[in-house]
């Protein structure tokens, strides 16, 4: 199969909803029997992805668990929407968490089987998993440089009028696609893929008897879908956005919430911690100075300490974050930032 990229979130921006084709597919169901019953040989037993791999053209559209439109709408606007207390970390008790759509780097592994339970839960006829293998590249606004690269890729699809359409806000915040434009959004050649009842992630497509939908685990900050809440905090002060905003009321498909006041020169900048990926691993290089009131075009950066005394230079700044892509040897050095005089108090940073 051979797809073309296409930009992230269409003429109408990340916010716009895409416009839905309906139509019976092309796309045919070769492993349906002849006599076009709907009968599914998958459900015969275990198959695994590499048993089952193909093209686009191969998926078994019949298979595909069926929704109505509203169904389709409604769910994908619950699932994007929604804010769990089932995923509401220990460091914040009372903000209960949406799936992290806005860490697209890593992490579909978790949010599709956390998309298909919450769905299963809530009466929803149980999504299937489209899964894509392959170098597979998505532009997106919720990276620092713009783009991630995977290896694989999963989501939920269900099936609406004859058409596998993929819900995925990941990709696509403004609605669900179908299965060839969500491909279009990453795919730029040839990749294997299939649909998978039982299985996101690894070797397995289907059990013998269906597998009854489960939430990731929020067991540790270190494994499950609270790791990837953890890193999806951690992504939006990369970003230089307020973590109780966007992940909060105004995620960034919300067009309606005011915007956030400006920073104010007359006063000093803070500095809340220092970073070079959404990781907690040492700081080496970037460096991402986080904190608040810095002003573009006045706020500057001394680095002081290990033989060396300067104003870094800055790559990016924003109000919430500066970005310098400076390498300084390792050791401790004291960080003031600083308005004009109006300056933050010196705080020390480790680079290792």
């Amino acid at each position: 199969m051979a797809l073309a990229p296409s930009a992230c979130g269409g003429d109408g921006g990340p916010g716009a909803a895409p416009e839905l084709d309906l139509e019976r597919s092309d796309v045919t169901a070769p492993l349906l029997g002849g006599d076009g019953s709907g009968s599914c040989p998958l459900l015969d037993g275990p198959h695994s992805y590499n048993e089952l791999k193909g093209s686009l053209e191969d998926l078994p559209v019949d298979c595909v668990p069926s929704w109505t439109a509203a169904q389709l709408s409604d769910g994908f606007e619950a699932i994007r929407d929604t804010r769990f207390e089932e995923l509401t970390l220990p460091a914040q008790p009372d903000f209960p968490r949406r799936i992290p759509w806005l860490d697209p780097e890593n992490g579909c592994e978790e949010r599709a089987p956390a998309a298909t339970y919450f769905l299963h839960q809530w009466g929803y006829p149980t999504p299937w998993y489209a899964r894509v293998k392959g170098d597979l590249t998505l532009e997106t606004e919720n990276e620092p440089y713009g783009s991630v690269s995977w290896s694989h890729h999963v989501a939920p699809v269900v099936r609406v009028d004859g058409q596998l359409m993929i819900l995925d806000p990941a990709i696509e915040p403004g609605g669900p696609l179908p299965i060839a434009a969500w491909l279009s959004r990453f795919v730029a050649g040839e990749v294997d893929m299939t649909v998978c009842r039982d299985h996101a992630l690894g070797d397995g497509c289907f059990e013998a008897a269906p597998v009854a939908p489960s939430l990731p685990s929020m067991a540790s900050d270190y494994q499950g879908i609270r790791m990837r809440l953890v890193s999806e905090w951690r992504l939006q002060e990369l970003l230089g956005r307020d973590p109780y905003r966007s992940l909060g009321d105004c995620p960034p498909w919300v067009t309606t919430c005011p915007p956030e006041p400006a920073p104010d020169p007359s006063l000093p900048p803070t500095v809340r911690r220092f970073a070079s990926d959404r990781t907690d691993m040492p700081v080496w290089f970037p460096i991402y100075v986080i904190g608040d009131n810095f002003v573009p075009g006045l706020t500057t950066v001394r680095i002081a300490g290990n033989g060396v005394d300067e104003l870094a230079p800055i790559s990016k700044i924003e109000k919430r974050v500066i970005l310098i892509e400076e390498f300084y040897p390792p050791g401790v050095y004291q960080v003031t930032v600083s308005n004009g005089a109006h300056a933050s108090p010196p705080v020390s940073l480790t680079i290792e």
